[in-house]
Formats: C-alpha cells, sequence, structure tokens
C-alpha cells in the first residue's frame, strides 16, 4: 500500500512538474521570432550555459564528459560513433542548448548552413571527434553532408 501511494505520489509530481514548468509556448510565428531573438543573446538558458561558438561547444563537452568515455569516442570510428551518442549527448545539446528554440549555439550553426537541430548535434560531435584526433575539422564536407541526407530523407518522406 505505501509503495504504490509513493508510486502515485511520485506520477503526480511528475506531470504537475511538466505542466507547470513556466514554459509558455509561442502561438503564432511573431511570438516564436520574438523569443528567438531574445535566446540567441543568451549565455546561460534554464541555467544551461550555451556555448557561442564550436570551440566553445567543444570545451563543453570535454569538461561535461568523463576522461574515460572522451577516449573512446576519440578512438572509435567517427559517423558509427555520431550515430550511436545521437539520442545520449546528442539530445542533450538538443534540448540543453535550445537548438529548437533558438540559442546563440543554434543560431551560430544556422549561419553556418547547418539547420535542423538534428543535423546541429551531429555537426558538433562530428568536429568534435576530429578535433580530439588533431585532424582538419573540414566543416563544410559535413555540413554539406548533413544537407544532402536531409533533402533525400524529405524526398523519401515526400515520395512514400
Amino acid at each position: 500500500m505505501a509503495l504504490s501511494r509513493t508510486i502515485s505520489l511520485f506520477i503526480i509530481l511528475l506531470f504537475t512538474g511538466f505542466s507547470s514548468s513556466g514554459q509558455v509556448l509561442p502561438s503564432n510565428e511573431a511570438e516564436y521570432d520574438s523569443i528567438y531573438a531574445i535566446n540567441i543573446k543568451l549565455s546561460k538558458i534554464n541555467g544551461v550555459y550555451i556555448p557561442k561558438d564550436l570551440f566553445e561547444a567543444h570545451q563543453q563537452l570535454i569538461k561535461l564528459t568523463p576522461k574515460e568515455s572522451l577516449d573512446k569516442f576519440k578512438m572509435a570510428e567517427e559517423k558509427e560513433v555520431c550515430k550511436k551518442l545521437h539520442f545520449g549527448i546528442g539530445r542533450w545539446m538538443i534540448v540543453n542548448w535550445n537548438f529548437y528554440d533558438g540559442s546563440r549555439m543554434s543560431h551560430y550553426l544556422k549561419e553556418k548552413g547547418v539547420l535542423h537541430p538534428d543535423d546541429m548535434a551531429q555537426f558538433i560531435l562530428r568536429t568534435f571527434h576530429r578535433n580530439l584526433n588533431k585532424l582538419e575539422s573540414d566543416q563544410e564536407n559535413i555540413i554539406k553532408e548533413l544537407a544532402e541526407a536531409r533533402k533525400k530523407e524529405a524526398e523519401y518522406l515526400i515520395n512514400n
């Protein structure tokens, strides 16, 4: 009986926390643009530091990741490890660095031509992997690959 009350209380608190987080969703494009314009100037959103460029993003990843995990990441094959980490640290970046609603990091990436939040995470992970291995970042080719893959995915969805 006590266990079921504890579980019930946990579920109530969980849903109450989600519904009363204070986040107001924009109801139109003008409101979204206004929120975006504010977000891209903030160094912190929801208490999380937002990197201003790729160098700072890589530094934050080094700071947030245990050394042994960095070593494993560094030694793995780039595309495979970045794909595997997409729903871990990649998702963390998308959410905490506010890629959907705009942040100075997402704005920086959009100016480089990386437009989709999933592509932003992949771009950061791939350049980070290359940085750790002291390889040329070749950012233009990564951006081109991500854009081509996004285009193929859109064409597939349209045609199927």
